[in-house]
């Protein structure tokens, strides 16, 4: 493990934009995936106790707390590695569940860690920082939140993750312990968890405190108990596009396109000599043909579909750019969405925007409209300003399109 110091000059330190940077500072991306991702961890000491304030504090979760449907799956309450049952502290009243914050902070007070998993998908701060981080990165965030009481309390035995965390602490002060990696870069669906008689010692232990970051590469053995008071920290889980998945859909695509691959082993291949040498035979054939029908430009879009598709669109002011739709006329100034992520691909009837998880379908002949409005060198103009050959109402129509879809804001 790797640390990096922090000094900020004067009373706080300036934020970085949002994304990647805006966790890893004073690292540039470069660096961090040249020498720490899916490497070795990272701990950034910043000695700037407010550096995520704007993200989430300790008051923040408690209204979160206290105004959230504390019974349903996004929140969880966790001691010593297991998760607690809230059902047994549940009342039911005439309408459903009546004190499920009370349930939550019950198993609190007696030292379980609160759990809100998701916490991007309803505060607005870690929305976006979300949403910056999937258009830079191309990999799909998640942030949960993890609230322990002070005493020493653990949440978690030590464990491993299938995902890399950036684990930022807001407030108080946890105790981390970092046991090594015991298998390197675990798939999905991989959980190569080790008795806890076989961890030994740990091999890093050390204080988070507010405003630090924990870079963990997933399947780094860890656990964090916290001190005397209580700690508030952000896990940002990441799921890049992995070069496993891309083959496999490839791999996938080949089958479904060729009835060769969706055939059976002969029967009684086992127990007959003839069989199994023929049926190597036909497997190495079929390794050949994989070859000749794998393409790395194929995967390589494959892959940019994933890219753009890994978060949910951020949708802002939507509402209202519908509503003013039929107002709309050439002069009407628009917006490409900040940190949109698109591709576009031309086949030779039609030019095709995906985006958003989905594709806008044109003539090809208005394929230079449609790269300016989705690269143009300004982030704003208007229909009359689009350059091509495409007549004004046309272009108006084009702009349109493009709010109507999402694309656009008028915002």
């Amino acid at each position: 493990m790797e640390t990096i110091t922090y000094e900020k000059n004067g009373e706080s330190t300036a934020q970085p934009a949002l994304g990647l940077s805006r966790l890893i500072a004073p690292l540039d991306m470069a660096t961090f995936q040249s020498e720490f991702f899916e490497k070795k961890p990272l701990l950034i000491r910043r000695g700037d106790r407010a550096y995520y304030a704007d993200l989430l504090t300790l008051d923040n979760m408690d209204d979160i707390l206290s105004h959230a449907s504390l019974h349903n799956e996004d929140v969880r309450v966790a001691i010593e590695g297991s998760i607690v049952s809230l059902d047994d502290r549940l009342a039911f009243g005439p309408h459903g569940h009546t004190n499920a914050q009370e349930a939550v902070y019950a198993s609190y007070r007696e030292g379980a860690t609160i759990i809100v998993d998701g916490l991007h998908g309803r505060w607005a701060p870690l929305k976006r920082l979300v949403h910056a981080l999937g258009a830079e990165t191309n990999a799909k965030f998640q942030v949960n939140t993890y609230l322990t009481p002070g005493g020493k309390a653990q949440g978690f035995k030590p464990h491993q993750d299938n995902h890399d965390v950036f684990i930022a602490q807001a407030h108080g002060v946890k105790r981390w312990a970092l046991y090594g990696t015991r298998y390197e870069l675990p798939l999905k669906h991989q959980n190569h968890q080790v008795p806890l008689d076989q961890y030994g010692e740990p091999e890093h232990e050390f204080d988070l405190y507010p405003g630090d970051l924990l870079y963990l590469p997933r399947g780094t053995v860890h656990a964090a108990r916290s001190t005397d008071s209580a700690s508030l920290h952000l896990t940002f889980g990441a799921r890049p596009i992995l070069r496993a998945s891309i083959l496999v859909e490839a791999l996938e695509q080949v089958m479904k396109s060729d009835v060769r691959f969706r055939q059976g082993l002969p029967l009684g291949f086992v127990s007959d000599k003839e069989l199994s040498r023929q049926t190597e035979e036909d497997l190495t054939r079929l390794i050949g043909i994989l070859t000749e029908k794998l393409s790395a430009a194929g995967m390589m879009e494959n892959a940019i579909t994933q890219a753009i598709s890994v978060n949910s669109p951020d949708l802002r002011n939507h509402l209202t750019d519908l509503e003013q739709l039929g107002s709309m006329d050439l002069d009407t100034t628009v917006h490409r969405r900040p940190g949109i992520r698109w591709d576009m691909r031309k086949s030779d009837t039609t030019v095709q925007l995906h985006f958003h998880n989905k594709m806008v379908e044109l003539p090809v002949h208005v394929a230079d409209e449609v790269r300016f409005v989705a690269e143009g060198t300004e982030p704003s103009f208007t229909a009359r300003t689009i350059q091509g050959l495409l007549d004004e109402p046309g272009r108006l129509l084009l702009v349109k399109t493009m709010v109507r879809e999402g694309f656009l804001t008028l915002a």
